[in-house]
């Protein structure tokens, strides 16, 4: 019964005029619950609906703005990046790196392998490795190259010289892993 007679309380209270003005009490619990709605929204205008009202189903959900937020940490910068220099180290790496894989397939063939066929075999896969690498970085140097204001002669040579490299020590590997199963 009470809500029967509150209904009609609200009735009154919404077809009567407030004549304390817009910023009177309100009396009903329509009025209360408009109220609240208002200082809510007046409070949180960027939040989500209130929990008990469910958001309609044919509207799309509110979007999410960022707001940042001022901290003690914010403007400070860690060190800048060095400028880039004209030097083409990846290339010069392989250049460096090319002679000391040379120098082991050359040890290997010439007296590794009567001396010590397995050592031979260690020794070559070491050289293969490092012409690998030079091959690798040959290639990082001409990247570097294209990027920066740098000749693309050094990295070219590295390249060239350890394709060719690879292949000579993968062949020497080869041979050397199938005398050591033989052997």
């Amino acid at each position: 019964m009470s809500d029967s007679s509150d209904l009609s309380g609200e009735r009154d209270a919404a077809a009567r005029p407030s004549s304390d003005g817009p910023d009177a009490a309100p009396k009903s619990r329509a009025e209360l619950r408009a109220a609240r709605e208002r200082q809510r929204a007046a409070e949180l205008p960027d939040r989500r609906p209130a929990p008990d009202q469910p958001p309609a189903p044919d509207q799309p959900p509110a979007p999410i703005a960022y707001r940042p937020v001022s901290s003690s940490y914010v403007g400070e910068l860690g060190r800048p990046l060095p400028e880039p220099t004209a030097r083409n180290v990846p290339a010069r790496i392989a250049l460096v790196l090319i002679p000391l894989a040379a120098l082991g397939g050359a040890s290997v063939v010439l007296w590794w392998a009567q001396a010590a066929p397995t050592v031979a075999g260690v020794v070559a896969l070491v050289s293969l490795t490092l012409a690998v690498a030079a091959f690798f970085l040959a290639i990082g140097g001409l990247v570097v190259a294209v990027q920066r204001p740098t000749k693309k002669t050094a990295s070219a040579v590295a390249l060239v010289l350890a394709l060719a490299l690879v292949v000579w020590l993968g062949v020497l590997t080869v041979t050397q892993a199938l005398d050591v199963i033989a052997g």
